[in-house]
């Protein structure tokens, strides 16, 4: 009966939560509104999720991505124009992800073209938005509870998140686990996390491609799939960051 709950937990399940409390953690004691969106588009949640699913990056994967963008957006729209309370903003948030990931999960068929189509749609929607979106800058805030009671609290709520998996299938991998911890340490700073989101839809769907057809043609091991993924993420998300903290800058200077 557990197991059908999604109760059992794998090893790679329990490196999972590990690795999204970690970083879940590292946004809480961080002052900087960037930094904290960064921790929430680094690809390694999104990896080890993979690990933890089992299957071939795919059409979900892809989608879900987008769904992510969505996610912040909805939060943020919620908690700062309807003066909805963050953790309310954030439950519907991942609300609206679950519904819609569940009802496209059947229905998108996984094959090449598709996958390929949506990674294109994905890049170009981070494109327009990296280049023509204005946020209010964010306050500088980090937690004042000691890290004692943080990181247990934050390993909960992971570990809550982490019922789903099965349910979520592909678009477990980039279910916004680690989105919904930075939009709440990111309370007064949710414009950052959006901004950030789009770097994501940049790189991420060079990353899925490459390693779909490395797993998929040769065969290779999960593990160094997911190396490869990681090495040409990072080749593109880091300049791209660099010039996002430019731009951050230049507005800070302008509007003081």
């Amino acid at each position: 009966m557990f197991e059908s709950l999604n109760f059992h937990f794998s090893f790679y399940d329990w490196l999972l939560v590990f690795m999204v409390t970690a970083l879940g953690t590292l946004s809480a004691y961080l002052k900087d509104p960037q930094l904290k969106a960064v921790t929430a588009t680094i690809p390694i949640p999104c990896g080890f999720a993979y690990i933890a699913v089992g299957l071939p990056m795919g059409t979900a994967n892809a989608i879900s991505g987008f769904m992510c963008l969505l996610y912040v957006h909805i939060v943020r729209l919620l908690h700062y124009k309807v003066k909805v309370p963050i953790v309310a903003s954030i439950i519907a948030g991942l609300a609206f992800f679950v519904a819609l990931g569940t009802f496209l999960m059947p229905r998108v068929p996984d094959s090449e073209p598709v996958f390929i189509g949506v990674c294109l749609f994905d890049l170009a929607v981070g494109i327009f938005l990296f280049q023509t979106q204005k946020y209010k800058s964010g306050v500088r805030y980090k937690t004042p509870l000691p890290v004692y009671i943080k990181a247990p609290a934050i390993a909960g709520v992971v570990a809550g998140l982490m019922f789903i998996k099965r349910l979520m299938g592909g678009f477990c991998t980039s279910f916004p686990m680690m989105n919904s911890i930075v939009s709440y340490e990111s309370r007064y700073s949710l414009g950052d996390q959006c901004r950030q989101l789009p770097l994501f839809l940049i790189a991420g769907p060079f990353m899925f491609v490459e390693m779909h057809f490395i797993e998929t043609r040769l065969g290779w091991n999960h593990w160094i799939v997911l190396l490869c993924g990681y090495i040409l993420f990072a080749a593109i998300y880091w300049p791209l960051n660099k010039e996002l903290k430019r731009r951050n800058d230049t507005n800070y200077n302008a509007n003081k």
